[in-house]
């Protein structure tokens, strides 16, 4: 979605350009904390919210955006969905097997694959497709540093043949389908080039730790910039494919419907779902004495997704004219920024916030009305989210 065809400001590009000159003050990532004296004005729109949302068949917990207090999600906060219950693994047991359409079988263990050359840490933002407004006060992301190693040498090894067209993914999670005559591994496939990309990772820990139970241990797929059903949990199969995977979840459950604006109105395409789109949210609102006697206010929240990286945060009051946040450093091309504005004219009573992402491309977050044009299916929202929020009389 262009910024020029949505009917805004029509010297937009002009702004976007001065944007990027303008000496924003850096949010840096270690000094996200509330600072002394700072505190939390809680949201009125979050009646009933709660962060557990299910032991099991799914297993459900949300990330609280008000405790954002760090740009790396600590490993007990991240949140957590798989379809069913949480796998205890043992790792003297676990094996991760490699088949198919390859030169040569692979069976490796953890050990193996911990001492195997290329280790690498990447930042990532993983969000669930589902992650939307109220329901999950956009709880369903989270952002923390993976320790792995790159899967492409892996397959390498392995020697891909000519017929390779998918690479499967399996965990060590059961499921069955009402119809099925009998239960299923969760899987999820990627296209042999997207498994080659050299982000893709086998990764065995999370923020410096070894993979708790909810995270996968003792091996998580982790594909950077992909929404959290393709990064598969407890993983112990891959499976090079000479056709399409069509797993429940790909074919029936994770797709998305989008209208295709080349051709007839109405006309619409469903493909798995994959990548990130282009969101903000407002996390908090917070406020500190100022040196009138008074309360200076603060918005803050966190920007990602998308195919090109953010370039500006904007928020916007009752209504009012858009204002410039200031970016926080992103840490990595997966990982997301935080940001913040001063809320200076902040006035006791009841108010509506929303923020904005625009990319370097100039795309910009959509509305709810604008996302609804272009998305049919109810995963992927990733349109503005407009907070509610009651100022205290001093």
């Amino acid at each position: 979605m262009r910024a020029d065809s949505l009917g805004f400001d029509p010297d937009r590009r002009a702004i976007l350009k001065a944007a990027a000159s303008m000496a924003l003050a850096s949010i840096s990532r270690e000094t996200w904390a509330l600072e002394a004296g700072e505190e939390l004005i809680d949201f009125a729109d979050l009646d009933g919210y709660s962060v557990e949302n299910g032991a099991e068949n799914p297993r459900a917990k949300f990330f609280d955006l008000r405790r954002l207090t760090s740009w790396k999600t600590p490993q007990e906060d991240f949140f957590v969905f798989h379809q069913t219950r949480t796998v205890q693994a043992s790792v003297a047991d676990w094996r991760l097997r490699i088949g198919g359409f390859v030169d040569k079988t692979r069976e490796l263990t953890l050990d193996q694959i911990m001492q195997r050359t290329g280790r690498r840490e990447l930042a990532v933002t993983i969000e669930c497709s589902g992650n939307s407004g109220y329901a999950t006060a956009n709880g369903q992301v989270s952002n923390g540093v993976w320790t792995g190693v790159g899967l492409a040498p892996v397959l390498e090894e392995c020697g891909l043949r000519p017929e390779a067209r998918e690479v499967a993914f399996f965990g060590m999670d059961l499921e069955r389908e009402h119809d099925a005559p009998a239960a299923a591994a969760h899987g999820r496939s990627l296209s042999v080039q997207d498994a080659l990309d050299p982000n893709t990772m086998l990764a065995y820990r999370l923020n410096g730790s070894p993979l708790s139970p909810e995270h996968g241990f003792p091996l998580r797929l982790i594909v950077p910039g992909w929404y959290g059903m393709t990064q598969i949990k407890w993983l112990n199969r891959i499976e090079v494919l000479d056709r399409r995977y069509e797993g429940s979840h790909m074919a029936r459950n994770y797709h998305t419907i989008r209208e295709l604006g080349t051709l007839d109105a109405g006309t619409v395409l469903e493909t798995s779902i994959s990548k990130t789109r282009l969101k903000s949210v407002i996390a908090r609102v917070t406020r500190r004495n100022d040196t009138k006697g008074g309360y200076a206010y603060r918005i803050s929240g966190a920007a990602w997704g998308g195919p090109s990286p953010v370039k500006a945060v904007e928020v916007r009051v009752d209504g009012s004219a858009w204002r410039a946040a200031r970016l926080g450093e992103r840490g990595g091309d997966f990982a997301w920024s935080l940001w913040s504005i001063d809320w200076n004219d902040a006035r006791p009573g009841p108010h509506a916030i929303v923020s904005r992402a625009i990319d370097v491309a100039a795309h910009l977050q959509p509305t709810s009305a604008e996302w609804q044009e272009s998305v049919k299916s109810m995963r992927e929202d990733n349109s503005q989210w407009v907070r509610r929020i009651v100022i205290p009389s001093a």
